[in-house]
């Protein structure tokens, strides 16, 4: 009988060791990207809400979670979405630059799947398709230390996130021109 125990016992510890695998743990997040108004400058204007939040949610994360976020574009516009500073680990063609991400397309969804590994601060997110970024579809993204990796200072009160932007009055369909951008010029 203690044979027969020793031996279940081997084959229990011989499986846990061969199929255990622990993975990080996953924040999941659904958005749905709209239109809605709002008055950032004390006059009524048309924003772009995530989750009809202006400026968008704020994702707080521990360094080595799996971030999944599914995108819903609502708006009558291609959108992208860029985490700005933050590595792209297990998937580098998550960065949301046009060019290695497409946008996604009204009325379609796209999931971001990307992990934040030792990147210890604050980020933001922000829309890098049109003139997105100057109407809204913004946050910000904290990564706080795991309790396994110290830090040589005390932890803080309270933690606030501040999001600075600049501010037209114009439509966010209209050109970069009519908000008075004008592009540098060069000369050799």
């Amino acid at each position: 009988m203690a044979g027969a125990m020793i031996i279940a016992l081997l084959f229990l510890s011989a499986g846990a060791m061969l199929g255990v695998r622990g993975e990080d743990p996953y924040l999941f997040f659904t958005w749905n990207v709209t239109y809605g108004t709002r008055s950032p400058l004390g006059v009524p204007q048309q924003v772009i809400l995530i989750n009809d939040q202006f400026p968008g949610p704020n994702i707080n994360s521990t360094s080595n979670n799996n971030i999944v976020i599914n995108v819903f574009n609502n708006i009558d516009e291609p959108f992208l979405l860029t985490w700005s500073g933050v590595q792209q680990r297990k998937n580098s063609w998550q960065d949301g630059v046009l060019g290695t991400n497409c946008p996604i397309l009204p009325g379609t969804n796209f999931t971001y799947h990307f992990q934040v590994k030792d990147q210890i601060g604050s980020y933001f997110y922000y829309p890098t398709t049109g003139m997105h970024r100057a109407v809204g579809g913004f946050g910000g993204l904290r990564i706080n230390s795991r309790l396994l990796i110290p830090v040589p200072y005390a932890d803080p009160e309270d933690d606030y996130t501040v999001v600075l932007n600049d501010w037209h009055t114009k439509s966010p369909h209209c050109s970069p021109e009519a908000i008075g951008w004008r592009p540098l010029s060069c000369k050799a």
